[in-house]
């Protein structure tokens, strides 16, 4: 019982940060008129768009709000340098359109709030990514009747440069916006301007490097059951997303510094790092059949890597796939 209670608090205490650092991804592209406004379904939903500013050119968004429910938009950018987005609020509620600038159309009928960007020493740490942008803007006001908005992002000085756009409160994601997640988070880091090769390069290396070693090891054990090597593939895909969050936290804390937001990622690091280690271990063993706690096990470790979006959903699958299988597919 003494060794059950930390594990339950473990998986607590996954459960309750995954939800807090829900921002739905999505990556617009065109939005660049009201009228090819980005139609955001939900916008008491958090939502991240990862948009891109042309100088002297404004990113759209469109969305409705309900009374009770609260108006929230920010922006913000991984850019060096002094671009600082800024954003304009238009609906038919307001009245005046004093401080519009030229790059923004403002419909007929409406009027508009105008939020100045101010770009902050230094970056902030986003644990969810991880990631450091500076965030230049934000309004935050209660919504009173139903009404329907329209935000435009632009720079004052008509900079060029990667724009992130934040709309939302409410933290929760669809079932299929949240296996989609970690492939989203590939391209917010190619969004912020790492190469390829950074972003996908500890996940690559890991798992065929991993691969490599497996396979001369079959050589020597051809005997091995089909299901091994499927839970070490498994474990190597939660391994290789350990590697590239490690390295991804690590160039996000060489901008911002130490920061609390760390220990959110941690558990994003140790709960994948702990699990693929052990499946690693389970799927090495030349002889032996899995316990009925060995298979328990496996399928807690995928579901603490799905909540940690580890393994690129395959990870997880397979390793719940192996804890299901029958003894004559797993057992040496």
């Amino acid at each position: 019982m003494n060794r059950v209670r930390p594990l339950l608090l473990v998986f607590a205490i996954a459960l309750l940060a995954t939800p807090a650092l829900a921002h739905v991804p999505s990556f617009p592209t065109d939005n660049t008129t009201p009228d090819n406004a980005v139609e955001v379904p939900d916008a008491a939903k958090s939502w991240s768009f990862y948009d891109h500013l042309d100088p002297g050119e404004a990113a759209y968004y469109r969305f409705s709000l309900s009374p009770g429910e609260e108006l929230r938009v920010s922006t913000f950018t991984p850019t060096g340098g002094s671009f600082a987005p800024s954003f304009v609020v238009m609906s038919e509620s307001f009245e005046g359109t004093d401080g519009v600038p030229d790059q923004v159309t403002v419909p007929d009928g409406m009027g508009a709030v105008v939020v100045e960007g101010d770009r902050p020493d230094r970056p902030s740490y986003e644990p969810f990514a991880p990631s450091a942008n500076y965030e230049t803007a934000s309004l935050d006001r209660p919504v009173e009747r139903e009404t329907t908005y329209l935000v435009a992002v632009y720079e004052t000085d008509e900079r060029s440069g990667q724009a992130g756009v934040a709309i939302g409160y409410r933290e929760e994601f669809s079932p299929t916006e949240y296996v989609t997640v970690p492939f989203d988070l590939v391209g917010v880091h190619l969004w912020e301007g790492q190469h390829p090769l950074v972003v996908v390069g500890p996940f690559a290396a890991t798992v065929l490097g991993g691969i490599a070693i497996g396979w001369r090891r079959r050589e020597a054990h051809r005997s091995t059951p089909v299901g091994r090597y499927a839970l070490g593939l498994g474990a190597l895909l939660l391994l290789g997303t350990t590697a590239g969050t490690l390295v991804q936290t690590a160039i996000a804390l060489s901008r911002t510094g130490p920061t609390a937001g760390a220990v959110v990622t941690a558990i994003f690091l140790v709960l994948p790092l702990v699990s693929g280690v052990w499946a690693l271990r389970v799927a090495g063993r030349e002889e032996g059949t899995l316990s009925t706690l060995t298979r328990v096990g496996l399928a807690a470790a995928a579901v603490l890597s799905l909540l940690t979006w580890a393994g690129y959903i395959v990870g997880p699958v397979l390793l719940v796939a192996v804890a299901l299988l029958p003894g004559r597919f797993v057992d040496g």
